[in-house]
């Protein structure tokens, strides 16, 4: 708990309370900043100065090289693992010189309070956890609401009867109130690391499938200190290494208000015996080889309860048939051409027949802002599962991440493992799309035009173009399916670099069906990046999901077409100045107190800079209180 000379933090408050007492000057100048309709100026903020980037200070120029870098995420999560259970102390449990401290009053005084509060029904509502900013009968945004108690903001209010900041939004009733913010209490930053934190620890404590969860190394000492008070005060287990943190659930019936420190040891060995502290490739990788022993009754059981849970099985039958081919000496991985490495085709040697393509993580050389190498095999599997959560719509071939050990490839790797489409005659890139939409029509639907280019925007892709379309039939018109996704998802501070060749194409120009409209009303943003975290998406490139969903759903309900949408994402010109988007995140920072500037590089081109923590990693869902108005703001004004 961090304790204030203005004001006192506390953590816990109902969505659904009565109480009617005043927020405090600094919760009121919070929601100001927040809500720019109250009228109020913003002046007395002064940002901080911009830290260092997500990545080494280095420029380079936009798609210009190829990089290798020393570490891929792979590596950096089992060092995060091993950091965690080595010389580590833990939180809670009075091995620190400094532990944060919570007074017995102020304990009994919460849990009287949510004694006092009416239980929420789980079922009910939305199912959107994060987000929570009003009610459901407030709600009036593509951005689904949820009530539950679990998704209340961090409240910033200090009275004992007091509003959270859910409940402070301000609903058309009240549209005339204005709320003061105080010249004395400037709005602090910790408060609003202290809302992301508490936000993102209640989803975790919500979510009955999660165990663990890791905060990353970069946190300053004083950051990994704040989420041990968080932790503390939503009695979850917490543990430090040299350098990272881990928070964890106690069992069932292990917390004790007068014994708590006695339970953090054995319910983390409990945690982490389950959730596993090994290597991320013990956690992601499917071995194919060894499941494989087992007979394929036994390897489609043993796949079910690793990630193979989404698609109706087709990527489980899909590894059965690549283990089985491994299992001969048929089995040869060739590469796709002469002359590319990273991408290879499982067939079989005698007959030719490919089973699938193979994208080993340790290969690839793309270089992106926001993006790491050796991320690509996950981001390719996690465009796959988004997809598939959504029947489909836009046809990603199954895909998932695998080890596999055959004979050309000389030792096992890992990577992605995607079906081979049999029947694509080729891809864009050697056929071309008429400039006339009559003709173009022809040649490809605009509904297929359209199933693509919604999931670029979706996952923000960077590197769309006509190499990476197939084309499948045997005469006009023809079937797209997007293929290599190694490259969506870039970090929330990095959305300098999307390329959608689809912009060219006259079918992008077209309005949406009524089933398209449909598709993309149903989005729900949360419940995919639940499924991102899932798979071991960084976070700060789940919340690249949440904002171009949040975008999508917006501009589709004011009738913007997809040429209009790429657009808004894509840098004009030579790249050098942001987009629209990225300016509308920049200004929804700065009412939020995040400190998130443009600095130009070796290229003139204007670079995103954050301070690394844990608001570059996460901002507070106070940060998309401010986006959405500022998104509707700049949708309705240009033509």
């Amino acid at each position: 708990m961090v304790t204030m000379s203005t004001s006192r933090v506390e953590t816990e408050s109902s969505a659904g309370s009565t109480a009617t007492a005043k927020p405090t000057s600094s919760a009121r100048q919070f929601l100001h900043l927040v809500n720019p309709s109250s009228g109020l100026h913003r002046s007395r903020l002064a940002p901080r100065g911009a830290g260092a980037g997500e990545h080494d200070s280095h420029s380079r120029p936009l798609w210009r090289s190829a990089l290798h870098w020393p570490s891929s995420p792979v590596l950096l999560k089992k060092n995060a693992r091993v950091a965690a259970t080595e010389s580590s102390s833990v939180g809670n449990n009075g091995n620190q010189s400094d532990p944060p401290t919570i007074s017995s009053s102020l304990l009994s005084r919460k849990k009287q309070q949510r004694d006092d509060q009416p239980q929420d029904d789980e079922n009910s509502g939305c199912a959107r956890r994060s987000g929570s900013i009003a009610d459901d009968s407030e709600c009036n945004s593509p951005c689904k609401r949820a009530s539950t108690e679990g998704n209340n903001l961090l409240d910033l209010c200090s009275s004992d009867k007091k509003l959270s900041l859910a409940n402070l939004r301000r609903s058309p009733a009240k549209a005339g109130v204005a709320l003061q913010p105080s010249p004395s209490l400037p709005l602090s930053e910790e408060l609003v690391k202290q809302a992301s934190l508490h936000q993102e620890l209640r989803e975790f404590q919500a979510d009955g499938d999660a165990q663990i969860t890791m905060f990353p190394d970069y946190f300053s000492d004083a950051e990994k200190q704040m989420v041990q008070s968080v932790a503390q005060n939503l009695q979850l287990g917490c543990q430090v290494g040299e350098k990272n943190i881990a928070v964890y659930k106690l069992l069932a019936g292990s917390a004790s208000h007068s014994h708590p420190n006695r339970m953090q040891r054995p319910c983390l060995h409990s945690s982490l015996g389950s959730a596993g502290f090994g290597s991320l490739a013990d956690d992601v990788y499917v071995d194919v080889d060894e499941l494989a022993q087992q007979g394929k009754d036994g390897f489609i059981a043993r796949l079910r309860l690793r990630r193979l849970s989404s698609g109706g099985g087709v990527r489980r039958n899909m590894l059965w048939d690549v283990a089985e081919l491994n299992a001969t000496a048929d089995g040869v991985a060739d590469p796709v051409s002469e002359g590319e490495g990273g991408v290879y085709a499982v067939q079989s040697r005698s007959s030719g027949q490919k089973l699938a393509l193979f994208k080993p993580a340790e290969e690839e050389k793309f270089v992106r802002e926001g993006l790491f190498a050796g991320e690509g095999a996950v981001r390719e599997e996690a465009a796959y599962v988004l997809d598939s959560r959504s029947n489909g719509f836009s046809g990603v071939p199954p895909t998932a991440v695998a080890r596999l050990r055959l004979s050309s490839l000389g030792r096992a790797k890992q990577g992605a493992v995607q079906r081979f489409m049999t029947s694509s005659i080729g891809s864009m890139e050697g056929f071309g799309m008429p400039f006339d939409l009559e003709r173009a029509q022809e040649f490809v639907p605009v509904e297929q035009v359209h199933r693509i280019a919604l999931l670029d925007v979706r996952v923000f892709n960077t590197d769309r173009h006509p190499g990476n379309i197939l084309l499948i039939g045997e005469k006009k018109p023809f079937t797209m399916v997007p293929i290599d996704h190694g490259c969506i998802l870039p970090s929330w501070f990095h959305l300098s670099e999307a390329r959608f060749d689809w912009l060219e194409y006259p079918q992008s120009r077209v309005a949406f069906s009524p089933a398209v409209r449909q598709y993309i009303a149903s989005l729900d943003a949360e419940r995919d990046a639940m499924a991102l975290r899932a798979l071991g998406i960084r976070e700060e490139c789940v919340t690249t999901l949440k904002i171009c969903t949040l975008f999508l759903q917006l501009a589709a309900a004011r009738s913007k077409t997809l040429h209009w949408m790429g657009n808004f994402m894509v840098r004009a010109g030579c790249f050098q100045l942001p987009s629209p988007l990225e300016l509308a995140v920049q200004r929804a920072c700065e009412r939020t107190g995040i400190s998130y500037t443009f600095e130009p590089n070796e290229f003139q081109e204007q670079r995103g800079q954050i301070e690394q923590g844990v608001l570059s990693r996460r901002p507070p869902n106070e940060f998309f209180l401010a986006l959405e108005p500022l998104l509707l703001e700049a949708i309705n004004s240009q033509a």
